[in-house]
């Protein structure tokens, strides 16, 4: 048992490896070490995944944790992201009556296999969900292709219904392309930039044809003035509307906002709403 103290929830050294009642365990890419994080991000435990484990099963004895809600709505960030990024979109999820799930995985630090094995070892550990839906954000939406294309054991006992990509590299990024040839850039940026490439892009397994899909499209009014002032070469890098293309998509939508993370705009978190609830944006 370590000591109790806040902690920022993860950022690019912690990867989630367990969710329930909004208590996670966490294991340090680096150190290899677990902890046990309450709703509230405050540590209750350190050590190995069976040590925290068993805080956990104790404070929910303690703290007389409620059985978790049987629909889950999974939500990965993009590059360089953290599970802070859906703090009001969980708000409207808990809204729809389904647990909110925003999971961190070190997307600078390792490469998409390993934070595959995560987010599956994370799936397979759930307890009481039987349905799920997914909300990507950026290169989160490349981790979800892929995912759902492998066979894996939760997928026999957990119903995926709904999959919002919001800003997907579909067919790569052009900057991401040029900057993966850049040591620095990668050495900063991780692996995961390489996925940036349209060749490797294209080369990802489309979605199941079961499974429903959106994607959304936000155009950043601050953004669309600084494209006014660059150099045509420059502007070429940036994301263009047909990188996010994917067929087979249910419904496709474009909405022009002001923040810079996409995910906390609330026209973003409407659409999504609806499109979690009916399949249309």
């Amino acid at each position: 048992m370590a000591f109790t103290f806040f902690t920022l929830g993860g950022r690019q050294l912690w990867e989630d490896v367990f969710f329930s009642q909004k208590w996670r365990i966490q294991r340090n890419c680096i150190t290899k070490r677990y902890r046990l994080l309450d709703s509230w991000d405050i540590r209750r435990a350190a050590g190995s995944f069976e040590d925290c484990h068993h805080a956990f099963v104790r404070c929910g004895k303690i703290f007389q944790l409620p059985p978790s809600r049987e629909k889950a709505v999974i939500m990965l960030h993009g590059l360089g992201g953290n599970k802070n990024q859906f703090n009001q979109m969980a708000k409207m999820i808990e809204s729809i009556t389904a647990v909110p799930i925003a999971i961190n995985y070190p997307s600078t630090r390792k490469d998409i296999d390993a934070h595959l094995r995560q987010i599956d070892f994370l799936l397979n550990n759930l307890e009481g969900i039987k349905e799920i839906s997914f909300i990507s954000d950026g290169i989160g939406g490349l981790l979800v292709r892929k995912l759902l294309s492998a066979d894996s054991p939760w997928q026999k006992k957990i119903k995926i219904s709904r999959v919002i990509q919001i800003n997907p590299p579909n067919r790569g990024y052009r900057l991401w392309e040029r900057l993966a040839d850049s040591k620095i850039a990668t050495a900063i940026l991780g692996p995961m930039i390489k996925l940036g490439d349209s060749h490797r892009a294209a080369k990802f397994s489309r979605f199941p044809e079961k499974i429903e899909f959106g994607i959304i499209n936000t155009h950043n009014r601050i953004g669309s003035l600084i494209r006014r002032i660059l150099p045509k070469s420059w502007e070429q890098l940036l994301p263009q509307i047909g990188d996010s293309f994917l067929p087979g998509a249910k419904d496709i939508t474009d909405i022009k906002i002001w923040r810079i993370n996409s995910a906390a705009d609330q026209h973003t978190i409407r659409c999504c709403k609806n499109f979690l609830r009916n399949g249309k944006f």
